[in-house]
């Protein structure tokens, strides 16, 4: 949940830029980053088949 900074600071993640009172900002694994800044969510698992195990496929088809 992003939030506007009340203080001055850094920002914890790569840009190491300042962050200014009013920035966007949320924390990140207990560290304060821009919201721009902030790592991309990991994307959802796709399905895997029951019989061989391996993801199927984004069209739905199986190798197996």
């Amino acid at each position: 949940m992003s939030f506007r900074a009340k203080y001055n600071g850094v920002c914890g993640n790569e840009c190491s830029d300042r962050i200014h009172e009013g920035d966007e900002v949320e924390y990140v694994e207990q560290v304060l980053v821009h919201v721009d800044c902030a790592p991309a969510s990991e994307p959802e698992p796709r399905p895997v088949c029951p019989t061989c195990f391996m993801e199927i496929a984004l069209n739905g088809a199986c190798s197996c």
